[in-house]
C-alpha cells in the first residue's frame, strides 16, 4: 500500500486498495469495540482487585494468548506460502514492535488505573485524545514523506478532543 496516501480520499485507489482500506476501517471500528467493552469490564474488575497493576497483568496475559495463536496461525500460513522453507524475521521491524509492546504496555497500565481513580466514562474519553496525538507524532516519528496529516484530519482531532472536555466537564458539574 501506498503510505503517502494513506489519509487520503478514494480516487484513484484500485479496487485491492479500496478492499483493504475498508477492512482496516472495520478493524479500526471493531478495536473501538472491544476497547469501549473492555474498559467496562475492566471498571468491573477493579472493585475486587488489590491493585490496577495486577488487574492489567491478567488482561495482558489474555492478550498475548489471543495473539499468540495468531502468531502461530500467521506463521503456518507463511511458511505454506514460502513453499515450507523458514521465515525470514525483520530485526528491525522487531525492535520497533518491542517498543510499542513497552509503550502499550505503560499505556494499559495507565489506562487501568485512570478506570480505577475516575469514572469509567470520563477516563475512557480522555484515552481518546489519542486521536490528537497520533497525527502530530506519526508526522515526526515517521515523517512527512511517510504519513500525510491532511488539516481536515487535524480539526477531526480537535474536534474528538474537544468532545472528550465536553464529557469530562459535564460530569464534573
Amino acid at each position: 500500500m501506498d503510505w503517502s496516501r494513506s489519509s487520503g480520499g478514494w480516487g484513484g485507489l484500485s479496487v485491492e486498495e479500496r478492499r483493504s482500506r475498508v477492512l482496516g476501517y472495520s478493524f479500526g471500528v471493531g478495536t473501538a469495540l472491544c476497547w469501549a467493552i473492555s474498559a467496562i469490564l475492566i471498571a468491573k474488575a477493579l472493585v475486587g482487585l488489590p491493585s490496577a497493576l495486577w488487574g492489567v497483568a491478567v488482561g495482558l496475559g489474555a492478550a498475548a494468548l489471543v495473539n499468540l495463536f495468531w502468531v502461530l496461525r500467521e506463521r503456518r500460513g507463511a511458511r505454506l506460502r514460502a513453499g515450507g522453507g523458514g521465515l525470514v524475521v525483520p530485526w528491525l521491524a522487531v525492535r520497533f514492535m518491542l517498543l510499542a509492546g513497552l509503550f502499550l504496555g505503560f499505556g494499559t497500565f495507565a489506562r487501568a488505573e485512570a478506570i480505577n481513580l475516575a469514572p469509567v466514562v470520563v477516563a475512557v474519553p480522555l484515552t481518546q485524545t489519542a486521536s490528537f496525538f497520533t497525527p502530530m507524532l506519526s508526522r515526526v516519528i515517521l515523517g512527512r514523506r511517510v504519513e500525510h496529516v491532511p488539516l481536515r484530519l487535524i480539526i477531526g482531532a480537535v474536534l474528538i478532543v474537544g468532545g472528550s472536555a465536553l464529557v469530562i466537564l459535564g460530569l464534573n458539574r
